[in-house]
């Protein structure tokens, strides 16, 4: 009994602004952030594979940071990247940024990295036409290009490039470094050079971090208030959702019914604070085969187009909110009010919920009903389209049934064919169907690569948009594209995509249908500050891989909340790593992060099988399915 007794005292050892994290210590909850993901932690690979969240953004970081709810960089490693002439991107690294270890972070770091991921196999730089990266001083490094690239690619691997150490990982076989879990004995090699680093991972429980309080970027963008970030392995949404009512979870990605849990508990809060609270942000869209016949005929495609009614799909079907007529979602919008989407859509776009011109159209192809049955003829048999779906997708075989209600409307009858999953997006690829869905060019951060995955085709699969299923072609928006993406100027940019945005609505190679949400909650009982609409300095991605997309922004962003009562812990089994005090903020470019306060209470605010975001779960313990809308 004395051994076991002995076992388990422990003792918290506090020296002025030292602090030390003792055996079988409890993280106080004040203190620690609880986020979840829906596997258990067994992979911190910061190169591939990761499934722990904060390792991409808040352990490795990037030149910059993206905000994908505003498509824009956020200088972060770079005080700034620019084109200092048609074939040669410059980037200044920040003064003071270093290592975990404390060793200089240099430009020889940014020029090693690039060259690494290419010696992993995970980028190939030759497409670009990079033919040098030249270390000009230690935070200057030029990259240097052939001829003028893809200049919007480029700008998605500014933040999808983690920097590493280049002391560290110029020892890891880089054939053999993608086989590594980065844990156990291996956690060794994971110095970065982020504001947290992980202390361990207890086996298919938690990975859990520790703040770093000599962070470079605490100067810059002020020391994060979590001295704690805890992922825990929260494997279903019906375990999130009890999760969230007693206060155990901070934030998450979870399909529940955020309006019965926000009733359960007000400190929950989403994006908006209206419906459908949860944010939107790609719509999903009813690609058109325009290889096969009537689909080809623009006349058909505009009927089809404004018998769809939007309204009705949202207020019946899945959790989504209205769009417009174009592949831009809502984290275009600053895009989409420079280009003039909404004049655009005025001059030159279609009328939703009008069945009675859809079907003025059809009569002008010279598709009736000739026999009086209800449904339309097309070269003597009545018109008949096949619609690609997945099956096991409830919220989108809720849209599914409505659209083909609503066609069936105009005398268009649709055979749905209900795949898996995997099923689906092989018939999309393949192009086997007439009518499919799916998300507008999936999450895409800027204009250009939402229109040049919908739009690109040169007739051959080498030369075609990942997501022009319908097998659009138009040789205008080729050479637009082309011209597009070799266009480093924004005004010129600006009237290439409205060029674009025309060609779309005019020719109409495909329907959004509604706004796709993101399932966010976030409890504000502990944490405050969460990002929402009002406030998007964050991204409401909790996925492993989306650090850089700006769901590090979101950690680095909250502010701590009075308390009621601790109602979970963390036991640490072994010493940590010694952590300090240290209080400083500022703020640069459009970053918005909050200095660790002194707690005040905060008063909870009223703010109110899935494809995409999640997978449906039923709720077995608590009643928080979501259900669906009829009104």
């Amino acid at each position: 009994m004395k051994k076991y007794l002995a076992t388990v005292l422990v003792a918290a050892l506090v020296l002025s602004n030292l602090g030390v994290v003792l055996a079988a210590e409890e993280l106080p909850r004040e203190e620690t952030l609880y986020t979840a993901n829906s596997s258990p932690p067994t992979n911190a690979n910061p190169l591939q594979g990761s499934n722990i969240i904060p390792i991409a953004g808040l352990v490795f970081e990037p030149l910059f940071m993206l905000n994908f709810m505003k498509t824009e960089l956020i200088p972060w490693l770079a005080d700034y990247g620019k084109w200092v002439n048609n074939n040669v991107f410059e980037v200044k690294l920040r003064e003071g940024t270093k290592w975990q270890d404390g060793k200089s972070l240099t430009a020889n770091d940014v020029k090693f990295s690039f060259e690494y991921y290419e010696k992993v196999g995970l980028k190939d730089w030759s497409r670009y036409g990079l033919t040098e990266i030249k270390v000009v001083d230690d935070r200057t490094v030029q990259f240097v290009f052939s001829g003028t690239p893809n200049v919007w690619a480029w700008r998605n691997e500014l933040y999808s490039v983690l920097i590493l150490p280049e002391h560290i990982f110029k020892d890891l076989d880089p054939q053999q470094v993608t086989q590594m879990t980065f844990l156990g004995a291996e956690q060794k090699y994971l110095v970065g050079s982020g504001a947290y680093k992980l202390y361990k991972v207890v086996e298919q429980q938690k990975a859990i971090f520790v703040r770093n309080d000599d962070w470079w970027g605490a100067k810059y963008f002020g020391l994060p208030s979590p001295k704690y970030i805890v992922q825990l392995y929260v494997g279903s949404n019906d375990q999130a959702a009890n999760m969230f009512l007693k206060g155990d979870l901070d934030v998450g990605t979870y399909y529940v019914d955020i309006v019965e849990l926000k009733k359960q508990n007000p400190y929950i809060v989403s994006w908006l604070d209206r419906p459908p609270y949860f944010p939107p942000v790609v719509p999903v869209i009813m690609y058109f085969n325009v290889k096969h016949k009537p689909l080809d005929n623009l006349l058909v495609r505009k009927a089809i187009a404004e018998a769809i009614c939007p309204s009705q799909i949202v207020k019946q079907g899945p959790i989504s909110d209205l769009p417009d007529q174009t592949p831009l979602g809502n984290v275009m919008k600053p895009w989409k009010e420079k280009i003039g989407v909404s004049q655009l859509i005025e001059k030159y776009g279609w009328k939703y919920c009008n069945p009675s011109e859809a079907a003025e159209l059809l009569d002008q192809a010279g598709i009736k009903d000739i026999d009086g049955d209800g449904i339309r003829e097309y070269n003597g048999q009545d018109l008949v389209l096949t619609f690609a779906a997945c099956g096991v997708c409830s919220d989108w075989m809720q849209a599914v049934e409505i659209v083909v209600n609503q066609l069936k409307a105009v005398g268009i009858k649709v055979d749905v064919k209900k795949y898996d999953w995997g099923t689906m997006v092989s018939k999309q690829q393949a192009g086997e169907f007439d009518l499919t869905m799916h998300w507008a060019g999936t999450f895409k951060p800027d204009p250009y690569s939402v229109y040049y995955d919908l739009l690109y085709y040169y007739k051959s699969d080498q030369e075609k948009g990942g997501a022009n299923f319908g097998n659009y072609y138009n040789s205008k928006a080729n050479e637009l594209l082309d011209e597009l993406a070799k266009t480093p100027d924004e005004a010129k940019q600006v009237q290439l995509l409205a060029e674009l945005t025309k060609i779309w609505l005019q020719d109409i190679p495909a329907v959004p249908l509604y706004m796709g949400t993101l399932f966010y909650e976030a409890n504000t009982q502990y944490w405050a500050n969460w990002p929402n609409e009002d406030n998007p300095y964050g991204v409401p991605i909790f996925w492993p891989g989306f650090g850089t997309w700006g769901t590090a922004l979101a950690f680095l962003g909250v502010r701590p909340a009075k308390a009621v009562s601790p109602t979970t812990s963390t036991v640490i089994q072994e010493k940590t790593e010694t952590v300090t005090q240290e209080k400083t903020k500022t703020v640069v470019q459009t970053v918005t992060v909050t200095q660790t306060p002194t707690e005040t209470a905060t008063s909870p605010t009223e703010t109110e099988g899935i494809c995409g975001p999640a997978i449906l779960v039923g709720l077995a313990v608590v009643p928080l399915l979501l259900r669906r809308r009829r009104r």
